[in-house]
């Protein structure tokens, strides 16, 4: 019996991440896409490791697989070494301070987050900016984000619970987690991850209502975008849309209302600051 008490990891949701098919696929698609044979890539916040293997399976000549959590680190360690020997470097650090002794030609970051609110893709793209060639491809390239208005069903046996909610359960029970929109969405900010980024958004939008009817929540939803010209939206475990509630307001179509966001990049959903003012 195995006393190997170093397996993945500090959380479940690189298990979550790696059995989603629709983010990973994507993702493999990207790389594959992406590396040639001798390429140096890096992996930042490798996980399981799953891009790391993907970079190596289409030829890369190095790939530095860098991981903060040490029990993935370790696992990390085996599970790419005992496959590709010298051709990986695993490295346990912080992303966001790791230094590289060449430059890259591919850089796979995939810590991002609905919105960017959490995770660390920001700082960590911001470190490795000086390591990137003109030549070099960011998986993924840039990110767009969005707002919209809503009715979100918060109800739940027989009391009325407005919180903050990502949009996991439609895949479950949409009828009890029912999500109605009321306005189109609006783009809030687009990030360039090869550029150097600030580490706050500040968004003020006029959203147009289009129906009549009661609204009671602000959804923020983003999409990804590769150096191939995909794009990826909200997945299981991957970016899903998240509603922030507000006080419930009703609404007629043509009201004109003006949404004021604020927000620190990865600094989480408690230093989020959002008003919504009707003009009608």
């Amino acid at each position: 019996m195995s006393t190997d008490q170093e397996f993945w990891g500090g959380s479940d949701i690189v298990y979550y991440c790696l059995v989603d098919k629709k983010r990973t696929n994507a993702y493999k698609r990207a790389i594959t896409n992406a590396v040639n044979k001798g390429d140096i890539v890096a992996d930042l916040g490798s996980g399981t490791g799953i891009f790391a293997h993907f970079a190596l399976m289409a030829g890369a000549k190095k790939v530095y697989a860098v991981e903060a959590d040490k029990n993935l680190f370790n696992t990390l360690k085996k599970s790419l070494k005992n496959r590709y020997g010298d051709r990986v470097e695993v490295i346990n650090g912080d992303a966001s301070k790791v230094k590289f002794p060449e430059k890259l030609d591919v850089v796979i970051c995939e810590m991002i987050a609905t919105g960017l609110i959490d995770e660390y893709q920001v700082p960590v793209m911001n470190n490795i900016n000086k390591y990137l060639k003109n030549s070099s491809i960011i998986i993924p390239e840039r990110i767009k984000n969005f707002a919209d208005l809503v009715y979100n069903n918060d109800k739940f046996y027989g009391l009325r619970l407005p919180i903050v909610r990502y949009e996991y359960f439609e895949q479950i029970d949409k009828e009890a987690t029912n999500t109605d929109s009321f306005s189109k969405k609006q783009m809030y900010s687009e990030i360039d991850f090869r550029e150097r980024n600030k580490l706050s958004i500040s968004a003020n939008l006029n959203i147009k209502i289009l129906k009549n009817g009661i609204i009671n929540g602000i959804r923020i939803s983003n999409e990804t975008y590769f150096h191939n010209n995909s794009k990826l939206g909200g997945t299981l475990a991957y970016c899903m849309p998240l509603i922030l509630p507000i006080e419930q307001t009703i609404v007629k179509k043509g009201d004109k209302l003006n949404l004021n966001l604020k927000y620190r990049i990865c600094e989480g959903l408690e230093n989020m600051q959002y008003t919504l003012i009707n003009h009608q």
